[in-house]
C-alpha cells in the first residue's frame, strides 16, 4: 500500500511482475515482455473508514456515512458531465474514445466507442510520484 501522507519516508517501493503478451493489433508477431505493476492488496470502504477515524474526531460509522454519500454524489456529479476537483489530490472527469469521420457532417453520437473515468493526480500525488521506487518480483 502507498501511503502518501507518512512524512518520514524517503520513497515508496512498488512491486512489479514481468509479464509475456501478444500484440493486440498483430497477434502473429513475436511475444513480448513487460513491466507491470503487482498489487500489494486493496483496501476495502470500511477499513478506510477505520483508518480515517483513527485520524480525526469522527467515529467510524461517520466517516462511513460520509464516505458513501461521496461515492453517490461523485457518480452523480460525473454522470452529468462534470469535472470532480479534490483539492491537491487530484481531479476525476468523464472520457470517451470515438471513431473518425471525414467530415464534421457524419460526427455524431455513434462515433462514440468507450466511456471511461479520467483521473487526473493534483501536487499531492506528483509528489508521490517522484518518490516511487521500484523492485522487480522474483518468480518462484
Amino acid at each position: 500500500m502507498v501511503r502518501l501522507t507518512i512524512p518520514h519516508c524517503k520513497f515508496f517501493m512498488i512491486n512489479l511482475s514481468i509479464v509475456q503478451r501478444a500484440n493486440p493489433k498483430d497477434l502473429n508477431a513475436p511475444r513480448k515482455y513487460y513491466v507491470s505493476t503487482k498489487s500489494s492488496g486493496e483496501i476495502t470502504l470500511d477499513t478506510m473508514s477505520e483508518l480515517i477515524s483513527e485520524k480525526c474526531t469522527l467515529t467510524e460509522t461517520d466517516v462511513l456515512a460520509v464516505l458513501s454519500a461521496l461515492t453517490r454524489e461523485m457518480s452523480a456529479h460525473l454522470m452529468d458531465g462534470k469535472i470532480i476537483r479534490f483539492g491537491s489530490f487530484g481531479s476525476f472527469q468523464l472520457s470517451i474514445n470515438s471513431e473518425g469521420v471525414d467530415t464534421e457532417a457524419e460526427a455524431t453520437r455513434t462515433q462514440v466507442r468507450r466511456t471511461r473515468v479520467l483521473f487526473r493526480p493534483g501536487p499531492r500525488i506528483q509528489s508521490g510520484l517522484k518518490q516511487l521506487k521500484f523492485s522487480v518480483a522474483s518468480k518462484q
